[in-house]
């Protein structure tokens, strides 16, 4: 055991890919169990599934701590039901409002049940392990990078509008009207639940805290942001395998494949660019990813998005020079000793580190 505390103190990238893919592929069955056969029972484990990055993270986080635990257990469970009841609640309301699927008592309890997951990784980031309190705790700080967060908020629907504009004027066609829905009162809570929900499930809790919260500061201590936000993008796509063929997409297609990991190294760019610019921030980071996923949700993308996106990331790259690599006492570079980071709330603490 010791010998293996070790070697995952000494490769906690390689560890937490390997964790990741173990929870969310291991327990990858209960999606296609879920959504082919209706076996909702599994559906707990499909939702620990998809929090597989975060959940990596945060075991290898506790694994190497060095620290003795600090703080009151209360903090923890206060804000594990806290964030229990707003996961749930969003949840059934995509259910109600975006699904349109039916609730009753036993639906509503099985949700319930099912978001825990969701609840711990948020709660963690007021975790008495001080390795995991430190690591999480960008997720729930917004103070510092309001500004990054609404750039995150538009940046990729700018982008979409964009691509649109391009092709109407390149096609010398006006833009499809069934792009652009009636602006309502309906439509603003409708996209509003569906942000919600993206963020939740599982684009900032399952996801963004393993890949840009985890993976990325550990890979930029000794590669630059472009490599790093190459390599996620490597392990990024296949790990969305199980999902995928739960859903019936075409995964056996080579220009499958290829489609996806062109679009996911786009965005890992982006995101990872986003990320570093706000110091690191695990919610910025969501923030950016579930808008995203909210605009594929209500606007078709076209073929001229992957153009707009290549634009975007490559000037992303040129001017901030992301071949190169981020100073070591940038906050978006995980260190090994002395390392000052925001903790939840305003104060700061040195956070002590194993090896990478």
């Amino acid at each position: 055991m010791n010998k293996l505390k070790e070697w995952i103190s000494g490769h906690q990238v390689a560890a937490f890919f390997i964790l990741t893919f173990i929870i969310s592929w291991g327990l990858g069955f209960s999606w296609s169990a879920v959504l082919k056969r209706d076996q909702f029972l599994l559906l707990p484990l499909a939702f620990i599934a998809a929090c597989g990055p975060g959940i990596a993270g945060i075991i290898i986080a506790a694994i190497t701590n060095t620290q003795p635990r600090q703080g009151p257990r209360r903090a923890f469970w206060i804000a594990f039901l806290v964030a229990w009841i707003v996961s749930a609640l969003v949840c059934l309301a995509n259910l109600k409002f975006i699904e349109q699927f039916p609730l009753s008592i036993a639906v509503v309890g099985l949700f319930t049940i099912a978001v825990v997951p969701v609840a711990f990784v948020i709660a963690s980031a007021y975790s008495r392990i001080p390795s995991v309190r430190n690591y999480l705790a960008s997720l729930v700080q917004l103070r510092g990078v309001l500004g990054w967060s609404l750039l995150a908020l538009v940046l990729f629907p700018a982008l979409l509008l964009i691509s649109f504009a391009i092709s109407s004027l390149l096609n010398r066609q006006p833009i499809p009207a069934f792009q652009f829905p009636d602006f309502s009162l309906a439509l603003i809570g409708l996209v509003m639940v569906k942000f919600l929900y993206q963020f939740f499930f599982f684009n900032a809790t399952g996801e963004e805290t393993g890949w840009r919260g985890f993976a990325m500061p550990r890979l930029q201590t000794r590669t630059s942001p472009l490599i790093a936000a190459l390599v996620i993008a490597f392990f990024w796509v296949p790990w969305h395998l199980i999902g995928w063929e739960a859903e019936g997409k075409q995964i056996l297609s080579l220009q499958y494949w290829i489609e996806m990991y062109i679009g996911h190294i786009l965005l890992s760019v982006l995101i990872v660019w986003i990320c570093n610019r706000a110091n690191g921030s695990i919610l910025v980071a969501g923030i950016a990813h579930a808008a995203m996923n909210t605009v594929q949700a209500f606007a078709p993308f076209g073929n001229m998005l992957f153009l707009v996106l290549s634009v975007a990331a490559l000037v992303m790259i040129l001017v901030d020079r992301m071949w190169k690599k981020l100073p070591p006492d940038h906050l978006a570079v995980y260190r090994e000793s002395g390392m000052i980071k925001p903790e939840v709330g305003i104060t700061k603490e040195i956070l002590e580190v194993s090896h990478v």
